[in-house]
Order: C-alpha cells, then sequence, then structure tokens
C-alpha cells in the first residue's frame, strides 16, 4: 500500500474552527497530514493567513455570529463542493469565580466556546449528513470535572460535553457521529494567557507540570492524533463519547 493509500483522511474536507493557533493549528496539521483539505475558520486574520496553504484555505469567521458562520460554510461548499468533518475547536478561557464574573465576560465566553458550536453545527449538518460525516468538539477536562476560578468556562465546556452526547442521539439515524475531545493541559498560547493570570506564574506552571502522571503538558499534535481518529473510519462506531487526552492529570485533579 503506498502512502498516499494510506492516509486515513484522504479526499475529505474538514472546517477547523479556532484552527490559525494552538489546539486548531495542531488538529490542522495533523489532518493535512493525513490528506484532509483544511478551512481554517478563525477571527486572527493575520495567523490564519500564516497556516494557509496548499491544502489549507483560510476564512475569516466570527464563530458567535450566525450569518459569519453561513458565509464560512458556504466559501467551504464553493471551494471544495463538499464538507465531511467539523471541529469546533475555537474558545477562551478567563480565571474568574461566577462572582467575580461580569455578566458581559460570561457572554463572551458562552458565545465563544458554546453558542459557536451550536451555530457550526446547525449549519454543518446539513452538508454532513450529505457525506455522512462527523463532528469533533473540543471540549476540556474541565467539563468533566470543573476547575476553581473559571465558572464561565467550566460551564460552557460542561454545555459541549452534553450538547455532544444529545447531537450524537439525534442525527445517528443520517449516518453523522458526534464527539467530543477533553484535553488536559496542553501546549498553546491560551495556557500560556492563563499562567499570566494567576497571581505567581511561575508558582503555578511549577504545580501544574507537578499533578501531571506523565510529568509534562500535552502538545497540539497529540490533540491532533485523536482527532484524526474520531474523523476517521477507524472510529466508525464511535459517537456520543467524551473523550480525555490529559495524560490521566484529571485523576487526581
Amino acid at each position: 500500500m503506498t502512502k498516499v493509500d494510506s492516509m486515513r483522511l484522504k479526499d475529505k474536507v474538514a472546517v477547523v474552527t479556532g484552527g490559525a493557533k494552538g489546539i486548531g493549528a495542531g488538529i490542522v496539521k495533523s489532518f493535512v497530514a493525513e490528506g484532509a483539505r483544511v478551512v481554517v475558520a478563525d477571527k486572527d486574520e493575520a495567523a490564519g493567513k500564516r497556516i494557509a496553504g496548499k491544502q489549507v484555505s483560510f476564512c475569516i469567521t466570527d464563530v458567535s455570529s450566525g450569518s459569519s458562520v453561513q458565509a464560512m460554510i458556504t466559501f467551504t461548499i464553493k471551494k471544495y463542493g463538499r464538507l465531511d468533518v467539523l471541529v469546533n475547536c475555537a474558545g477562551y478561557h478567563i480565571s474568574k469565580s461566577v462572582e467575580d464574573t461580569s455578566e458581559e465576560e460570561w457572554d463572551f465566553i458562552i458565545s465563544t466556546n458554546l453558542k459557536s458550536t451550536f451555530l457550526c453545527s446547525k449549519y454543518a449538518i446539513p452538508h454532513l449528513r450529505k457525506a455522512k460525516g462527523s463532528i469533533i468538539n473540543i471540549s476540556s477536562m474541565v467539563g468533566l470535572v470543573g476547575q476553581s476560578n473559571a465558572g464561565a468556562y467550566s460551564a460552557s465546556k460542561g454545555g459541549q460535553i452534553a450538547m455532544t452526547k444529545g447531537m450524537a442521539l439525534d442525527f445517528a439515524k443520517d449516518g453523522i457521529r458526534v464527539n467530543a475531545i477533553c484535553p488536559g493541559w496542553v501546549e498553546t498560547p491560551l495556557v500560556e494567557d492563563w499562567f499570566d493570570q494567576q497571581p505567581d506564574p511561575k508558582t503555578a506552571r511549577k504545580y501544574i507540570l507537578s499533578v501531571h502522571p506523565l510529568g509534562r503538558i500535552a502538545t497540539i499534535e497529540e490533540i491532533g492524533t485523536a482527532a484524526v481518529f474520531l474523523a476517521s473510519k477507524d472510529a466508525s462506531f464511535v459517537t456520543g463519547v467524551a473523550l480525555p487526552v490529559d495524560g490521566a492529570v484529571t485523576l487526581g485533579y
């Protein structure tokens, strides 16, 4: 078998929201390596243009806006003629308790992390139905076990997991699989931003590394590998799953 024939996502078309950097960029890289063509939907135009290439197109998108999401889906279909995989990866985190979170901050986190999952899924499903494709929601270990000083983020990520299970039931009859990945700590700009938000970033970093049984946090490529599995035929009987990719950190969190 040739290398091309062994590619698990050969001829597939994927949309990755928040794909310009961080976990999203790791997923894009992994999908491309497996033969997929990818549309990166992101609001960061500079980063989006940097990641664009032979198999990657960039579409500037506000994932919290229905009209912007519809335009992105239209762009994808016009360019590639189909849609096989949607990865809802766009997200943000703030380190505040519910008491300290403003209404505006709450709305921003819920819109960015959870409403975006709803909108992108809603407008992608008619095309995924034709392809018998799949949706992969990038949730978080926080959605499974919670986290202090992260009220809005925890709510949004827990909501993604519940939504994943509901959609898996609703669209199984259409041949659409819906799963979630729940990463632990990953080497991303968002995690670096979290460290910077702590009173003592150096101590916070040391503590986070110490609670990981594997002694380190994940790379973006390791999350990308999990996404490739869920998007491929290897996971043809996997739906409604919230898959931890966390180095076992949640076991003692």
